[in-house]
């Protein structure tokens, strides 16, 4: 923040207060698990997607039915590794 900002502010003193409190915070840290969660399962997909499309390219003769059986194996992939993480997390 601009310091005339902090100068004219009311809270200026407890604001270092509130800081250093936030800072001590024993909650634990929640960034693997979002990762885990959210990241990892929408790069699987893409990956899975790209992937099997490319294997697909030269087998089936209707682009549409390639598109389709992609799309399907990715959700199959994505189901899976949530599966796999519901079951590792229920351990951990």
């Amino acid at each position: 923040m601009d310091q005339q900002q902090c100068q004219s502010c009311s809270m200026k003193d407890h604001c270092g207060t509130v800081y250093k409190a936030l800072g001590e915070s024993k909650v634990p840290n929640v960034l693997g698990k979002v990762i885990l969660a959210f990241l990892l399962p929408l790069l699987l997909f893409i990956i899975s997607v790209v992937g099997a499309e490319r294997l697909l390219t030269g087998r089936l003769m209707n682009r549409t039915a390639g598109s389709l059986i992609s799309f399907v194996l990715a959700l199959a992939a994505v189901f899976v590794y949530l599966i796999i993480l519901k079951l590792w997390r229920r351990n951990n």
